[in-house]
């Protein structure tokens, strides 16, 4: 069927070709039998030389079709060679990092090796436009230019810097090339806030957020990219990547200061993904040392949500020595037994919210009463976004053990020196 329909452009000129040559109407035409032929070999022939010069025009625009697709699949392979490249790079870092600090054994270096094979992974899947199905991840705190005060301690153990501008008026698709780049380019920064003690306003700890860095030196916060990265399947990428990141950084500060700690978001993405998180829990394993300076912080939703294989996860952790935090708590009706029985050993609040349910009388008569139950099963309270003054004289009537907001500082980049991933 497809040769018939190629035949037919043919029909144009090789029915008037073989009227003409067959000489009708001889009376009309006028032409001996003899010019009637060679007038139809012409038409023949011009018809024949037409059609060729047309389908040579199709298969010259065709192959230039070809050309372009085989240039753009060339310029494609060439940036994957490049991110492969990178991703090399990275690995030999790791490895030679065994050599630059002996007293680490091969083990860790295997795990750590092996958690950013992972972060490849699920950043090229994302790439090929893998689905994300995914849950709502925990929102950070937002930026709010204060001043943080600098302090001996554990404030100078985690030297940091200004944060940077933030990026505004972008659109969507700038918002998802920025965050591609930065987890291809290692530009997603650890951000650092302090936690205090109260009243003393001392800094005990400090809570890791992401920002992502652009090209001309601004950020990019999870409010901005959170939404279009779960649509894209990059979530999973980013929160593993901080979770790396934060876990390379606090091995460096302890080296100066052995009081640093910090709290780390574990997001359901990281939750869901069970594989990862087993290999993370192996990287763990290796990093025994670490467990009295890090917390690692659950959101209330998905720790009703989960089952007994992740809480078997848990307590493998908890096992090793490491100290768990429950936030974004929604709900005040609080277990506090069950909590302390799964190796819980903080609570955080957020400030608008508890002093919303002291006024409206959810804490019942007695406000300190939370609090009171809290200590007998050795959980300490931490209230978050404390930002003025007032606010705090408020939470202190509930006679708290930590404070978080800007009021205390705001997040700040962690420096370079103390943040990279492998270096």
């Amino acid at each position: 069927m497809s040769g018939f329909r190629a035949f037919l452009p043919c029909l144009i000129y090789i029915v008037p070709a073989a009227i003409i040559a067959s000489g009708w109407p001889p009376r009309v035409a006028g032409l001996a039998p003899g010019m009637a032929l060679v007038f139809g070999l012409l038409v023949l022939l011009s018809g024949a030389l037409l059609h060729l010069a047309y389908a040579l025009m199709r298969a010259r625009e065709r192959a230039d079709g070809e050309v372009a697709g085989a240039m753009e699949a060339i310029a494609h392979l060439e940036r994957v060679q490049r991110r492969l490249e990178g991703d090399l790079a990275q690995v030999r870092n790791a490895l030679s990092d065994l050599q630059a600090r002996p007293e680490q054994n091969v083990g860790a270096v295997i795990a750590e090796v092996k958690v950013l094979q992972s972060l490849v992974e699920r950043l090229y899947s994302a790439r090929a436009g893998s689905p994300a199905s995914q849950a709502a991840a925990p929102a950070s705190t937002p930026l709010k230019p204060t001043a943080a005060p600098a302090e001996n301690g554990v404030a100078a153990a985690a030297s940091s810097l200004p944060m940077p501008p933030l990026a505004e008026g972008l659109d969507e698709q700038t918002i998802l090339d920025l965050v591609r780049e930065g987890l291809r380019e290692n530009a997603v920064e650890l951000a650092l806030q302090p936690i205090v003690s109260l009243p003393q306003r001392k800094r005990r700890f400090f809570e890791c957020y992401s920002r992502v860095r652009t090209n001309d030196g601004r950020i990019i916060v999870p409010e901005q990219y959170l939404e279009v990265a779960e649509r894209h399947g990059l979530v999973t990428a980013i929160d593993n990547l901080l979770l790396f990141r934060c876990i390379q950084t606090l091995r460096r500060l302890r080296k100066s200061n052995a009081n640093v700690g910090f709290f780390l978001n574990i997001s359901p993405h990281t939750l869901a993904d069970r594989g990862f998180f087993r290999d993370f829990i192996q990287l763990m394993s290796q990093n025994i040392e670490l467990a009295p300076a890090l917390v690692f912080e659950f959101p209330q939703r998905a720790l009703r949500e989960a089952d007994e294989s992740l809480w078997r996860d848990l307590d493998r952790l908890a096992q090793m020595g490491f100290r768990f935090s429950m936030d974004q708590v929604g709900d005040l009706d609080i277990d506090a037994a069950t909590l302390s029985g799964r190796h819980f050993r903080f609570l955080k609040l957020e400030a608008g919210r508890v002093m919303e349910a002291a006024r409206s009388g959810l804490l019942g008569n007695d406000p300190k009463l939370l609090k009171r139950t809290l200590d007998s099963y050795a959980i300490d309270l931490v209230i978050e976004r404390i930002e003025t003054e007032s606010m705090l004289l408020e939470v202190l009537d509930l006679h708290v053990d930590f404070g978080q907001g800007f009021l205390f500082g705001e997040p700040r980049i962690a420096k370079s020196e103390t943040a990279g991933a492998l270096t």
